[in-house]
Order: C-alpha cells, then structure tokens, then sequence
C-alpha cells in the first residue's frame, strides 16, 4: 500500500533528473501527480494520529480531476476535443461538489462522487486515446502521450471501482477483503504509474507539434498503412 502511495512520486522524480518536463502536458502531469501524494501524505498523517482520514479524499477531487482533465486537453490541438475538455473542468468541479455536499458522508467511502470523479476521467483518457491513436502516422510507442494517458486510463478504471467495493466490504464487516482490494489497486497503481513516467522520459516531441502531434485532416492520417503498422 505505502509502495502504490509512493509510486506517485515517480513521474516527478524521474521527469526533473531527466529534465524532460519541458512540454505543458508533461508539467501538469506532474501537478497531477503532486495532488495525489498530498492527498496522501495528509491521510497518512491524520491515519497515524487515529482520526478520520476519510474527507481529505473528498477534498482533492475536484482537484486532482480538474488538473488531469486541463492535462489532457493540452495533448489535444485548438479545436473542438480540446475546448470540450476544458468547458467540462467548471461542470465536473460543480457536479463533484454537489455530490459530495448532498449525498456522500465525507467520513465513509464514497458511493457516489468517487466513481464520478473515476468515470470522468477515463471517459476522458479513453476519448484523448483514441482521438490521438486515429491521428498519429508515426509509431505509437514513441509518443509520450500514448504511455501517459493509458497509465491515467488504468488509474481512472480501478479509483471508479475501489471506493464502492470498499464502502460494500466496511458495511459487511469483511476487513480482509477490505484490504486485500486496497494493496491490488495499490498494485495497478505501481504499474499506472511506472507507465506514466515511461512517458515522461520519451523523446519531447518536435516543436512544431505544440503540446501534441498536429492531428491530419483526415482521421486516418496521410499514411496509406493500416493502423496497426504505426504501433
């Protein structure tokens, strides 16, 4: 559990040795990441002191969500995909806060906002994924964005699932469970994050690609090869 918590140090530990943060989506990247081992590091201390740790997660979602979201519309080009990704930042904090305020009991697992807030960005991953896989002609496994949004898309998929199983297993009494579900989303979380800041310490891509490859006109790209070819 503490070697997921510290997994998210990775991104920004390796992207300043290496001096590879030199790109906006890079930077808040590791804004995100830095989020997250607050939120951490505040549970952990309050943990240790016996209180209710339980709130600061609701705290930093809005947060960490509106941060990871602002990410990744700058691997996307000025247009459409980038600005729906940005209008939806003030909607996703409102609805968060919403949810919180009204249905959620911040000193128990969350029900409600957490999967929110996990479905929300991998829709958003997911989404980013595909726009960029469609536009790119060159291989995929050389882009930094490639390895950063699938290690966002597994971290997003596994924090939408914890909250409520946990919540299930506390109200059942199954503390073996309970913890057996944290160390294996504990465990997903080292692999998100190892695969986050392989991306950090990919080529930075040339200056004429913006924060992003230039996406064709055409969603196929210019490149009569089919799309696995470019993998």
């Amino acid at each position: 559990m503490h070697a997921g918590a510290l997994s998210q140090l990775l991104p920004p530990v390796v992207g300043v040795i290496s001096g590879r943060l030199t790109t906006p989506p890079r930077r808040w990247l590791v804004v995100w990441c830095l989020l997250l081992v607050a939120n951490g590091a505040i549970s952990l201390a309050l943990g240790l002191h016996k209180v209710n740790n339980l709130w600061v997660g609701y705290v930093f979602m809005p947060m960490t969500g509106a941060v990871a979201l602002w990410a990744l519309s700058l691997w996307h080009e000025p247009g459409t995909a980038q600005l729906a990704l940005r209008l939806a930042i003030p909607l996703f904090v409102a609805v968060s806060a919403a949810l919180t305020l009204r249905v959620e009991d911040a000193h128990a697992f969350s029900l409600v906002a957490a999967p929110f807030h996990g479905l929300v960005l991998l829709i958003a991953a997911i989404w980013t994924f595909i726009l960029r896989s469609l536009g790119e002609t060159t291989t995929l496994l050389r882009r930094d964005w490639f390895w950063a949004v699938a290690g966002l898309m597994l971290y997003a998929g596994t924090s939408a699932a914890l909250e409520p199983v946990a919540w299930y297993l506390v109200s059942a009494a199954r503390m073996d469970l309970l913890f057996l579900a944290i160390n294996a989303k504990a465990g997903s979380d080292i692999v998100a994050f190892a695969v986050i800041t392989w991306g950090v310490l990919c080529p930075v891509p040339p200056k004429s690609s913006g924060g992003s490859s230039s996406p064709p006109s055409s969603p196929w790209g210019s490149s009569s090869a089919p799309l696995a070819s470019r993998w």
